[in-house]
């Protein structure tokens, strides 16, 4: 069911928003009350439960009647939740907007973003300017590029995703659209024609960089990924990078993921010798670091440790398991 039904008079193309759930029955019911006061016509919203044990599923339903929630047995990860969406959307609506369920956003969020890809067909996803939600003014993330390290004097391209203007004020991003990387899963707009042509997130990754994979995608099929320089969304993530390094490291499936999944987008994107190069630069230098500088600030977890070399190995093998899943 749509929340609203499409307005023929003003031909706007048709938009599905994917919102994907698990046991975020809070943070969910605020971001859909959110997207329920954009302005535009042709919407539809659909919520992916993934295999949520809070209540959600039942909530939703009863609190917003007329957002179509699909019902996962269990949790399929970023990725694959996602995709259950983008199937049923697929075939009848011109864009889908992927959106954190940790997100709130602004009632002008598709009159800003859809104008743009409408009038270049070059551009396959974009994104807007992501703030903080406890601090609105402050960038979480504008785009996301490619990160580039050191080890032995020798510079090492492609070693980590960055998010783009992080912890700078808003208004220092540039005032004309601007082509990036890749854009951040957490408010993507996709072009539908797109993903039939290339298809969608890969499921293999579970959660973690399939945004990265997905834009790279489309750049190989001569698309571009580009940033609309307008604060239009804000993520419920702590501004402090501290504080978010710390949340990550603290969790072995985080870290899990976060690794082997780059090991493995950037072996599929840009060759095994690029792949070894980064294994390296971790095995020897990062991997290392981050030890010994969790021994001396007395959070050593283990669990973190086994995660990091597990990522190492079943990137090198090109295994694709789940690891560390509740």
């Amino acid at each position: 069911m749509s929340l609203r039904s499409p307005d023929k008079a003003t031909h706007d193309p048709s938009v599905a928003i994917i919102i994907l759930n698990w046991n975020g029955l809070n943070d969910t019911l605020v971001c859909l009350q959110s997207v329920s006061n954009i302005r535009y016509n042709a919407l539809e919203i659909i919520v992916v439960d993934n295999g949520s044990s809070d209540g959600s599923i039942e909530t939703i339903h009863k609190t917003f009647p007329g957002v179509q929630v699909i019902a996962n047995t269990s949790n399929l990860g970023f990725a694959e939740g996602n995709n259950v969406g983008i199937r049923r959307a697929l075939t009848d609506t011109d864009y889908i907007l992927l959106l954190n369920n940790d997100t709130t956003v602004h009632p002008d969020l598709l009159h800003h973003l859809i104008p743009v890809v409408e009038k270049d067909p070059s551009i396959a996803v974009a994104g807007p300017v992501i703030c903080y939600d406890e601090e609105p003014d402050t960038i979480w993330c504008a785009g996301l590029q490619m990160g580039q390290g050191r080890m032995f004097g020798m510079s090492i391209a492609h070693t980590t995703s960055v998010l783009m203007y992080c912890g700078q004020p808003a208004h220092m991003v540039p005032n004309d659209i601007y082509s990036v990387d890749a854009i951040v899963g957490c408010a993507m707009l996709m072009r539908t024609s797109v993903l039939h042509e290339i298809g969608l997130l890969a499921s293999e990754l579970f959660m973690i960089h399939e945004d990265f994979d997905w834009s790279l995608r489309t750049q190989k099929a001569g698309y571009r990924c580009v940033v609309v320089p307008v604060v239009n969304v804000w993520h419920k993530v702590s501004a402090s990078i501290n504080r978010q390094d710390q949340q990550r490291s603290g969790n072995p499936s985080a870290e899990y993921y976060w690794y082997r999944n780059w090991l493995l987008v950037m072996r599929k994107h840009y060759g095994v010798r690029t792949m070894l190069m980064i294994a390296a630069l971790y095995a020897f230098k990062l991997f290392p670091s981050l030890f010994f500088q969790d021994i001396v600030q007395r959070r050593f977890i283990p669990s973190v440790w086994v995660a990091h070399w597990l990522a190492l190995l079943d990137a090198l093998a090109g295994r694709h398991k789940k690891r560390f899943v509740r």
